[in-house]
C-alpha cells in the first residue's frame, strides 16, 4: 500500500494532467454537437474495423467444423439417394431389365478426414481418422471429389490404412469410359500423378484425353467411377496390347476429405463366386 501511495505522490502532476484532460474531453463532447457526432463517428468505425476482424478469425477457425459437417450432409445425402433408388425399383415392375442390374447396388457412405500419407515410396499409403467405431471395414472403396483414391486395408476403433492406387501392390480394373475397353491399373512407381492401364487389346478404340473410370467387374468397386484420363498411348513390348500412361485425378499430396463407400451386397457376391470357381 505504500508503495501505491509513493506511486501516486511521484506521478500526481501527470494524474491530475489526465483527470483535467478527461474532463475537457467530456465538456467538449457534450456540449458541441459537431465534436459530438465526430467523435462516435469516429468510434463507429473502429468499433466496426475491430468486430469484422474479429469475425474474419473466428469464421476461420470455424471453416474445419463446417467443412466437416458438408463432408457428414454429404455422406448422408449418398446414403439417402441409393435408399430412395432402392425403393424406386422395389415399385418398378416394367423397369427395363438392364436398368435393374446396373442400379441394384446398396452402398453406404461414410466421411472422413486423411491425416497420414507418404507419395515417395513403392508402398505408398494413407492414414484416415475414422475406424470400425464409424463403421468403416476393410476392403471399402476411398475416393474425393476429384475421384478414385484406393481401398481399406486395417482398421482400429478410430483409424483405418488405405491402399492407394500408387502402390505397387494395388491392382484396379478399370475401362476407357468412351470405347468400352477393360483393362488394369497399375502404378508405374515413377510419379505419383500416373499409372499404368495394361491389357488393353490393340484393336481397342483409344485416345489421348479418353477418360478411365471403374469397370464395375470387382464387387468391391462401384461402376464409373472416375480414375482419371489417357495421357500418352504406348505398344506393350510383347505385342497384341496397348499401355496407356493415365494422368491420375487425384493429387495423393493434397488429399484432405474423402468418403467411404461399401457394398452391402459384396460378400454374397463374393461366396456366389468362390463356390463357382
Amino acid at each position: 500500500m505504500r508503495n501505491f501511495f509513493y506511486f501516486i505522490a511521484k506521478h500526481a502532476t501527470f494524474i491530475y494532467f489526465l483527470i483535467l484532460e478527461s474532463i475537457c474531453l467530456a465538456l467538449l463532447f457534450n456540449f458541441n454537437d459537431y465534436q459530438r457526432s465526430s467523435f462516435f463517428s469516429s468510434s463507429n468505425r473502429v468499433c466496426a474495423s475491430v468486430y469484422s476482424i474479429g469475425n474474419s478469425i473466428t469464421q476461420y477457425f470455424g471453416l474445419r467444423r463446417e467443412n466437416l459437417r458438408l463432408a457428414e450432409e454429404n455422406a448422408r445425402l449418398n446414403n439417402k439417394i441409393d435408399q430412395l433408388q432402392q425403393q424406386l425399383l422395389a415399385i418398378t415392375d416394367t423397369m427395363p431389365r438392364k436398368l435393374v442390374i446396373d442400379n441394384d447396388r446398396y452402398f453406404i457412405y461414410t466421411s472422413g478426414n486423411i491425416i497420414n500419407s507418404s507419395t515417395n515410396r513403392s508402398r505408398n499409403f494413407l492414414t484416415a481418422d475414422v475406424g470400425t467405431k464409424s463403421g468403416i471395414t476393410d476392403n471399402m472403396i476411398v475416393v474425393n471429389e476429384d475421384g478414385v483414391i484406393g481401398m481399406v486395408t486395417a482398421t482400429s476403433k478410430h483409424f483405418c490404412t488405405i491402399l492407394p492406387i500408387i502402390n505397387n501392390a494395388s491392382r484396379l480394373s478399370a475401362k476407357i469410359k468412351k470405347s468400352g475397353f477393360h483393362g488394369q491399373i497399375v502404378w508405374n512407381e515413377v510419379s505419383y500423378r500416373r499409372a499404368i492401364m495394361e491389357d488393353v487389346p490393340e484393336h481397342a478404340v483409344v485416345a489421348v484425353g479418353d477418360s478411365i473410370v471403374t469397370s464395375g467387374s470387382s464387387s468391391y468397386y462401384p461402376e464409373n467411377l472416375y480414375i482419371g484420363k489417357i495421357s500418352e498411348i504406348e505398344m506393350d513390348r510383347n505385342g497384341g496390347f496397348y499401355r496407356l500412361i493415365i494422368e491420375l485425378a487425384v493429387d495423393y499430396n493434397s488429399v484432405s476429405q474423402v468418403k467411404f463407400i461399401r457394398n452391402k451386397r459384396a460378400d454374397e457376391q463374393r461366396a456366389l463366386e468362390e463356390g463357382q470357381q
